[in-house]
């Protein structure tokens, strides 16, 4: 019995601790195709640097003509001391405030080093009919 409440306490203090530790950021803006947008902000010490709209995405030079997937490519940097798993999700809406397309990612390798850049893209799977009207995006960014 003893045990069991030393291993709900340290289960909770570490789970506690899990919260203190997350960071979240979301913020709105418009959406420019085909060019990098800035941000330059983000849940401390992750910032988000850029990103881009690529509707559609294309495999190899653009002059062929091979068309991949619609995604958002973006650029963040992890400015702190210690490694973060960092998730994007990233919602587009159109004029009348309609969801038209939205998508997920997280650092590549798990987590992001300490002091290291990384890009992610963002892609938008399954939604794909309306992503040409989109007039604004949220990006929100959690960190653990």
């Amino acid at each position: 019995m003893k045990f069991l409440k030393v291993f709900l306490f340290v289960f909770l203090a570490i789970s506690f601790s899990f919260l203190i530790s997350a960071e979240f950021y979301c913020k709105k803006f418009d959406v420019a195709m085909d060019q990098w947008i800035k941000i330059d902000d983000g849940p401390k010490p992750v910032v988000v640097q850029d990103l881009k709209f690529e509707f559609p995405s294309y495999i190899g030079p653009k002059k062929l003509n091979i068309k991949g997937i619609s995604q958002a490519v973006v650029n963040f940097k992890n400015y702190g001391e210690t490694p973060l798993k960092v998730k994007i999700a990233i919602a587009l809406f159109d004029e009348y405030d309609n969801l038209v397309g939205c998508g997920t990612a997280s650092s590549k390798f798990v987590v992001t080093r300490a002091g290291k850049e990384e890009k992610v893209v963002v892609p938008f799977n399954y939604v794909k009919s309306r992503l040409e009207k989109a007039k604004y995006f949220i990006i929100t960014v959690e960190t653990e």
